[in-house]
């Protein structure tokens, strides 16, 4: 564990909420997001097309899901919005076929979701953080219906106080508005509030512009953090197994 805090000045603030982030926070959603790989990737295995370059076709929907994951009109639906992105992927091989596309995309969905359950002790965690009377919940950026899809495999409010998905707001983070709203919907004060994520730019960022009394990013993806980094979080851990450790400090 790091700590970006001075020691000599560090406080013994009561915690009263934890929110956190759920993509590759709560849930290792790059483990599941190759798994749904995989699957595709056998899926198209079973296809007669010789000269189908599988990965190619991965590498080419990862591309363009980065680039646009969903219409920024709101005029089509997510899943046939990725289906035309894999139906995209696949002319670049010669091939086209949107219902082959469409089957492709229900592959990707149904395993992903399949395999997107907590990470190793966030359950037990959380539930102990719970047990000290510490309200936690969940701030998540992304499209209302895939969030959902993603928190209703997991249970995720079977033992979060409260949810909030970034596309349902009116901003997403790292605005301080959503931040804010969730330390409402709990009951407590920025000031009494800890934000965990992966992503400096949202989480960590977002966290700082509210005004959390700290912010813990999970380097689970084991990034080179400079001391000269913009974002600056209060404490810098591995994996989610070394947050008991930060929150004892309070």
């Amino acid at each position: 564990m790091e700590s970006n805090m001075d020691q000599t000045t560090e406080s013994k603030t009561s915690i009263k909420a934890v929110l956190f982030d759920l993509d590759d926070t709560l849930v290792l959603t790059h483990t599941a997001d190759k798994a749904a790989h995989q699957a595709v990737m056998e899926l198209l295995s079973r296809r007669e097309h010789p000269f189908l370059d599988q990965q190619a076709i991965i590498d080419a929907f990862v591309k363009g899901f980065i680039n646009q994951p969903w219409d920024p009109n709101h005029q089509i639906d997510v899943t046939e919005w990725r289906a035309q992105i894999w139906c995209r992927a696949l002319e670049a091989q010669a091939i086209r076929d949107i219902e082959l596309a469409r089957e492709i995309q229900h592959c990707f969905d149904t395993t992903r979701m399949a395999s997107f359950q907590w990470a190793p002790e966030v359950e037990q965690i959380v539930q102990r953080i719970k047990l000290k009377g510490i309200k936690v919940g969940i701030i998540t950026n992304g499209h209302p219906k895939v969030q959902r899809a993603k928190l209703s495999a997991c249970r995720a409010d079977e033992i979060f106080n409260t949810i909030l998905v970034g596309g349902e707001e009116v901003h997403q983070k790292p605005h301080k508005s959503i931040f804010l709203k969730a330390c409402e919907l709990v009951g407590t004060r920025p000031e009494e509030s800890v934000m965990v994520g992966d992503s400096l730019k949202t989480d960590i960022q977002g966290g700082i512009n509210a005004g959390y009394l700290s912010t813990v990013w999970i380097n689970n993806h084991g990034i080179d953090y400079s001391p000269h980094e913009l974002v600056k979080p209060t404490y810098i851990i591995r994996n989610f197994s070394e947050l008991p450790q930060v929150l004892s400090l309070y």
